[in-house]
């Protein structure tokens, strides 16, 4: 009975939920596409107590992340038919984090550096972001996902607005650009580094 009102607390409760990850087979941002070539190099991340998905690319030996909040995240739709792969698009409200690993050591937590946009700026202009997952893996962690935050819930259910424009707003684009450039300069000047939890 303990272990059935730990379990159940912890649904109520997200911050409390341990972080999940799955296998992608394919990202894709505008023009930009990142298609999975062995196992474990395009991983979709859900942090429950962060409150934010990450999209994570190794590339020529290092990681490279996307980080959304959730409450940027606008609208979400997700199919996982039977004997089909799963897919998911997001839509996002203002443009998303970009990091870097930086001086990778076996057995050590991975540290993150912010950088710029690695997608050749797709993700800078473009609010959706499409997954493709192998079948039978994204059911549990997108139902997990919206169980867990009432607003993306309510999302799930109305899909995709068709007058939405796919592009972000250019101005407000352009202003968020230049203050992620901003912040990335403040972060370098200081050295500081992004640790997985």
């Amino acid at each position: 009975r303990r272990r059935d009102g730990g379990s159940s607390a912890a649904q109520n409760n997200p911050d409390k939920l341990k972080a999940s990850n799955f296998p992608v087979s394919n990202l894709r941002i505008g023009t930009w596409e990142c298609i999975s070539r062995y196992e474990g190099d395009l991983v979709a991340k859900c942090y429950f107590a962060k409150h934010k998905l990450v999209w994570e690319v190794l590339d020529g030996g290092l990681k490279s992340k996307i980080e959304i909040q959730w409450s940027d995240i606008t609208a979400l739709k997700a199919s996982y038919l039977e004997d089909e792969p799963g897919t998911l698009d997001i839509e996002v409200s203002r443009p998303p984090l970009f990091f870097r690993e930086t001086n990778p050591q076996p057995r050590k937590h991975t540290l993150w550096q912010a950088t710029s946009d690695f997608t050749g700026g797709q993700a800078t202009i473009c609010r959706r972001h499409f997954l493709q997952c192998p079948h039978g893996l994204l059911n549990r962690h997108y139902e997990k996902l919206i169980q867990c935050d009432p607003r993306l819930n309510l999302l799930s259910k109305k899909g995709f607005l068709s007058e939405a424009s796919p592009l972000f707003d250019s101005k407000s684009a352009v202003f968020q650009d230049l203050d992620e450039q901003s912040s990335y300069a403040k972060h370098k000047k200081r050295g500081l580094m992004f640790s997985r939890s």
